[in-house]
């Protein structure tokens, strides 16, 4: 008697492509999701201009920045411990702007303009005090807001593009891929916190000039607001038709399963690169936005905290679903507020205590744990067992 070979399961290719390629579009979803993000725009109305309106701002930058993080983590699986790199790239482009304009501002040199530069141009405190003769050649031209806001573009993007392709390319994922954006951003900020002469050391770019756009001049905090939370809102907006696409498909394909995504003859090491620009272009967005409602920029950006904060915001409100960082990053962002103006030093601890209970007890976030309980409550009721006669 002799046994048959033992039967093998061949992938259904055209059936798998069927799948990645079906996206119907979830409507009410995104009413739902148009109503939230409708929301933000409420709280400028009601809070205090001159204090509470300035830090909402900075919270809704760093959401932005949380969003950036849910697209690589929560949509991919690439967990980037780095990111402030490209929230401080954005960031400081836009400080050198404010900041030469503050300093030419002050000058009162009536060669100069706002905008203009040239070898004789005004000099920042902490170049001044660095001892340089003139403001060094490559920094010159920042001082023209939209020359530095094209840079806190399109930098981070090329950035990001460059060493995701190397990266990817390489078949670094996990752990590595987590401990290689940490050193890289580390790096960074070691340049940023040494060279004080030209990035203002530790003590960064306090005392920023105002944005000015066209001639306005953002004197009002609500009118920046207007700007921020629609900005915000269109790269929402963005992020959910692209996960709604055939090109979001596959890219929660290869976080839930990476093999069988290239199995199926696509060429994963792109999709990750082209997505981990687009975080990239968004955090150097949410940095330069940052700035401005700050009106400070400092070597904080590229701490390795700071990476890790976000990605803390992004477990907080529930990776993988868009609206959970933003929600994440302005609940944990107030809490942190508060407990900072009465125990300074607990805040890490509480922090980390945070991070590890919603890990622990809450593993989808709040929008993952809100989700589940509704469906929960709607389950459909089972029949009852019929009674024995």
């Amino acid at each position: 008697m002799t046994k048959s070979a033992p039967e093998t399961t061949v992938p259904d290719t055209h059936t798998e492509n069927s799948a990645i390629e079906a996206s119907g579009f979830p409507t009410g979803r995104f009413v739902v999701f148009l109503v939230l993000l409708g929301c933000l725009y409420s709280p400028a109305f009601f809070l205090d201009p001159f204090y509470r309106l300035p830090q909402f701002n900075r919270f809704l930058a760093l959401a932005l920045f949380a969003l950036s993080v849910d697209l690589i983590w929560g949509y991919t699986g690439l967990l980037s411990l780095g990111q402030g790199l490209y929230f401080g790239i954005g960031g400081y482009f836009i400080a050198y702007s404010l900041k030469l304009q503050k300093a030419a501002l002050d000058a009162g040199n009536p060669a100069f303009g706002r905008y203009d530069w040239g070898p004789d141009m005004a000099m920042t405190d902490y170049m001044f005090q660095g001892q340089l003769n003139e403001v060094p050649l490559l920094i010159r031209p920042l001082i023209n807001i939209y020359t530095a806001g094209f840079l806190a573009v399109l930098v981070p993007t090329l950035v990001a593009t460059f060493f995701g392709w190397i990266v990817f390319r390489s078949g670094i994922k996990g752990v590595y891929f987590s401990l290689v954006t940490q050193a890289l951003v580390f790096a960074v900020f070691t340049i940023i916190s040494t060279q004080r002469s030209y990035t203002g050391g530790v003590d960064g770019q306090p005392g920023l000039a105002n944005l000015e756009l066209f001639e306005f001049e953002f004197k009002n905090y609500f009118h920046l607001n207007l700007v921020i939370v629609t900005i915000l809102c269109f790269f929402a907006l963005l992020s959910f038709f692209l996960i709604q696409s055939k090109f979001g498909k596959i890219l929660t394909a290869i976080r839930d399963n990476e093999f069988r995504v290239t199995a199926l003859g696509y060429d994963t090491a792109m999709y990750k690169a082209f997505v981990f620009a687009f975080a990239g272009l968004m955090a150097g967005v949410a940095g330069a936005l940052s700035v401005c409602a700050t009106k400070s920029a400092g070597p904080q950006f590229f701490s390795i905290e700071e990476s890790i904060t976000v990605v803390i915001f992004v477990a907080v409100g529930g990776r993988g679903t868009l609206i959970g960082p933003i929600l994440g990053a302005l609940l944990v962002s107030v809490g942190q507020d508060r407990i900072n103006s009465e125990f300074t030093q607990a805040w890490p601890i509480i922090l980390g205590c945070l991070f590890i209970a919603v890990v622990v007890f809450l593993p989808d976030g709040i929008v993952g744990g809100l989700t589940r309980a509704a469906k929960w409550f709607n389950r459909p009721a089972l029949d009852p067992e019929p009674t024995p006669t």
